[in-house]
């Protein structure tokens, strides 16, 4: 996807707030790949949900997770409570694949280095950011 028609796509979300720090959240997930991608065998992935109105405050933030299911099911699971992040439970507006189906699926093992790199990079750049453990 084009990234103007991503931002469009965002703006839409945002109402009136564009997502200022997203396409630098674009680059750093980008520059993330697996080794294990799509290898033989693998069923695990990682995930970023946009939050919205985190704390209270205004505006957006980034989730990142790691699951064994597709993450459109871990996204519904944290919604329905099911072993839930608060974060996404309560401020969870949708997934970002574009952030992440670049990686998707890998190893069990590597999904957890990711998940906690990817959650690094983000806040190192500036963006805020939850999960990533």
């Amino acid at each position: 996807m084009y990234i103007k028609e991503l931002l469009e796509r965002l703006n839409e979300i945002s109402d009136d707030n564009p997502i200022a720090w997203y396409p630098k959240a674009e680059r750093v997930c980008k520059g993330f790949s697996a080794k294990t991608h799509k290898k033989r065998g693998v069923q695990n992935r990682v995930y970023v949900v946009l939050l919205k109105d985190v704390n209270k405050r205004r505006g957006y933030a980034l989730y990142v997770g790691r699951t064994s299911h597709k993450p459109e099911v871990r996204f519904q699971q944290h919604k329905d409570g099911y072993k839930a992040s608060k974060y996404v439970k309560k401020y969870g507006v949708r997934l970002l694949p574009e952030l992440f189906d670049h990686l998707n699926p890998m190893s069990n093992a590597e999904s957890i280095e990711l998940e906690v790199s990817i959650a690094e990079a983000l806040k190192k750049a500036g963006i805020p950011t939850y999960g990533g453990h």
